[in-house]
């Protein structure tokens, strides 16, 4: 897409100005490329956020997630993205450069040690974005979630908020390139504590995030349903 190779080589260039230089080009790029493809979203729940940093942990339907995510919230904000990503022209640079952090998704020590690594970035300088479930929803529903996000946010010792997508699995279906302009909401949660948790405590954060997901996900959906009447 047009839109996004040219951004992206804003971006890159914004990126050796200042880590915070490219938000205000990630902001646009996102509105562009949804503003182009007649996609229609609300989100409720901004108020959540807490003004410090913390770690979103997100479901994920579609490519078009980090779309609705960066139209809406307009903070200092990175995300947990596979390696592939990497390989694409133009668009890979620009995500690394712009200190997005890239893992294989094999749960090998070497992702584990990329997490905690920017776990001191999230304390200090940046918000995460975490998609969850490790892969896209094909059909929209919800997947188990890895522990990466809950062990981040333990690790950083800054809330896990719950969040969840809804209706972009039916915009950019996986394995296709045909996007359908079909609406979508963004529903945040409020924050999941991890003050005084320790690693011990990740599975039951894990649990805990992802049911609270789950019921997000549910109003999502039902706005969803409200926007398309």
């Amino acid at each position: 897409m047009g839109i996004t190779g040219s951004l992206s080589a804003v971006v890159s260039a914004l990126s050796f100005v200042d880590e915070r230089a490219p938000d205000s080009a990630i902001h646009l790029w996102a509105e562009s490329v949804l503003r182009t493809s007649g996609v229609r979203t609300q989100c409720r729940g901004l108020e959540n956020l807490p003004p410090g940093n913390f770690v979103l942990c997100v479901n994920h339907q579609s490519n078009f997630d980090a779309l609705v995510l960066f139209r809406h919230i307009r903070r200092h904000m990175r995300y947990v993205a596979k390696a592939q990503l990497l390989k694409v022209p133009l668009l890979g640079p620009a995500l690394r450069r712009a200190g997005n952090i890239f893992v294989e998704r094999t749960g090998t020590s070497s992702d584990r040690e990329k997490l905690m690594d920017a776990a001191a970035a999230v304390r200090d300088r940046v918000s995460i974005v975490f998609f969850a479930e490790g892969t896209r929803s094909d059909d929209g529903i919800l997947r188990s979630f890895k522990k990466g996000a809950a062990a981040m946010a333990i690790e950083a010792q800054v809330p896990l908020i719950p969040a969840a997508i809804a209706g972009t699995h039916r915009i950019l279906e996986k394995g296709s390139i045909i996007i359908r302009p079909r609406p979508s909401a963004l529903i945040i949660g409020e924050p999941l504590s991890t003050t005084g948790r320790t690693a011990d405590d990740r599975d039951a954060l894990t649990e805990q995030a992802h049911a609270a997901v789950a019921k997000l996900l549910e109003q999502g959906n039902q706005l969803v349903t409200e926007m398309e009447e």
